[in-house]
């Protein structure tokens, strides 16, 4: 016989896959009629609406498409765990953010992580190490804040960036060879 606490626990699972789902299905139902937020943080605005504060979602994979349907952002996470009506908490989370050009991908790998809404965006903040991965440069530091709404990031801490084309991040144009005199 199963007792209260167990019985508890399933329902209490139920209610946050309903949730889920639900949450889900009324995304799909809003990119249908064209009505999805627009910006570059949707994804985490949507799962932060339809989770219930206190919920913890192992193996979170929360994608996000612009109005032509091209996937804009991947966000993935070993755990996400809404912490207030403003916050979540997310560890091992990967955020991938997709442009018309590949060359302009970017990935942000962070052991640990807050996310919190602020009035169009959001703010991702990680006091652990964290990692940018872009084609033209790679970067670690020990902390990163990063601006969703502004598109902007900043990395403190012991920072490590290696740049592979250093004129693709410059508006320089590099001068032609000059050419030798032959004997």
């Amino acid at each position: 016989m199963a007792s209260f606490a167990t019985s508890l626990e399933r329902l209490y699972r139920r209610r946050i896959a309903l949730s889920i789902t639900l949450g889900v299905v009324a995304g799909l139902a809003m990119f249908a009629l064209g009505q999805q937020s627009s910006g570059s943080d949707s994804g985490m605005a949507a799962f932060l609406q339809m989770v219930p504060p206190g919920a913890v979602n192992k193996g979170a994979v929360i994608p996000s498409f612009d109005s032509t349907g091209r996937r804009t952002m991947l966000i993935t996470a070993d755990m996400l765990r809404r912490v207030d009506d403003e916050r979540i908490y997310a560890e091992n989370l990967v955020v991938q953010m997709f442009s018309a050009d590949p060359k302009n991908d970017v990935r942000i790998d962070l052991k640990t992580a807050f996310y919190q809404m602020a009035g169009t965006g959001g703010i991702l903040r990680s006091t652990q190490r964290s990692h940018v991965r872009h084609a033209d440069f790679d970067i670690e530091g020990d902390s990163l804040i990063y601006d969703t709404a502004k598109n902007q990031g900043r990395m403190t801490g012991n920072i490590h960036m290696v740049i592979f084309d250093s004129s693709a991040l410059s508006s320089e144009v590099p001068r032609p060879a000059e050419s030798r005199p032959t004997k």
